[in-house]
């Protein structure tokens, strides 16, 4: 086990004071995931409701990252569904902000399961090798004081793995129309389950991405996005509730021959983008 509390007493009373300050924000996040399955609005949950593991090998193979006897922190892992890729692992340890009831049932020996805030990690200094998020940083009320968390650890030499909705696209223009207008109230907006309001989901775009991981010390970035997530990027009325059914297919089937070559040129034109940060 790598839990542990942090022996800095200034460090903790800061803590403390942001935790205080993002309570209200933290308890709406638990009950809204407590009505949600988890990660219904990720790539990496396919039409079965269970874990696209093509997408993810390809993510591993793409980023370069081997997990073998690495010690590997799933952050927001929800249910524990990413969990079942790391079956055989040696080193998984999934924390997410509601206690499921799943955790009790995937905790062995080598696989451990807890409740934990991103914003206050009960785990050791500079212990992990590989920290994921998978479409869950969207949401945490204070990202820097998260990056800074995630930072202390991981080791020297260590990589976290993000997938983060973008809005540097139409989306986003959409987003801030939507959110600036009063239709929805700030940071609610996404074109996830057919526009329903999300709580609390942020701006998110490669530029705050970078800045936020920077202050935290990181240095090193890669990226790419999701061919199959294009059409949203640009068209997010594909999933708008008024849509027509055979209107989205259509408007999807028309993106499929530019959206591999586009999101190579444009990895922003894809609703949800991939990283390794180092």
């Amino acid at each position: 086990m790598y839990f542990a509390g942090i022996p800095c007493v200034h460090c903790q009373i800061n803590r403390v004071l942001i935790l205080l300050l993002s309570e209200q924000k933290i308890e709406k996040l638990q009950t809204f995931y407590q009505r949600q399955k988890a990660l219904v609005t990720s790539p990496f949950i396919d039409e079965q409701m269970t874990l696209n593991s093509p997408l993810f090998q390809g993510l591993q193979q793409r980023l370069a990252i081997s997990f073998s006897n690495k010690r590997i922190l799933d952050i927001g892992c929800g249910s524990g569904m990413l969990g079942a890729f790391f079956n055989n692992h040696q080193h998984y340890t999934g924390l997410d902000l509601n206690q499921w009831p799943s955790f009790h049932i995937l905790t062995d020996d080598k696989h451990h399961y807890s409740r934990a805030n991103a914003l206050h990690l009960p785990i050791q200094n500079a212990i992990m090798d590989i920290a994921i998020c998978m479409d869950s940083f969207e949401h945490f009320p204070d990202q820097f004081m998260a990056a800074r968390e995630i930072r202390r650890v991981l080791k020297p030499n260590g990589s976290f793995i993000l997938s983060v909705p973008n809005y540097a696209n139409i989306s986003g223009f959409v987003k801030y129309l939507n959110e600036y207008s009063g239709r929805y109230e700030k940071q609610t907006w996404a074109p996830f389950d057919f526009w329903e309001p999300e709580e609390l989901e942020h701006f998110m775009t490669p530029g705050r991405i970078k800045t936020i991981f920077r202050k935290a010390g990181f240095r090193s970035f890669q990226r790419f996005g999701y061919d199959k997530e294009v059409v949203i990027g640009l068209c997010p009325w594909v999933w708008h509730p008024k849509m027509p059914r055979k209107l989205a297919r259509l408007i999807s089937k028309l993106f499929e021959p530019v959206s591999s070559p586009l999101v190579k040129i444009w990895p922003e034109s894809s609703l949800h983008t991939f990283w390794k940060i180092q």
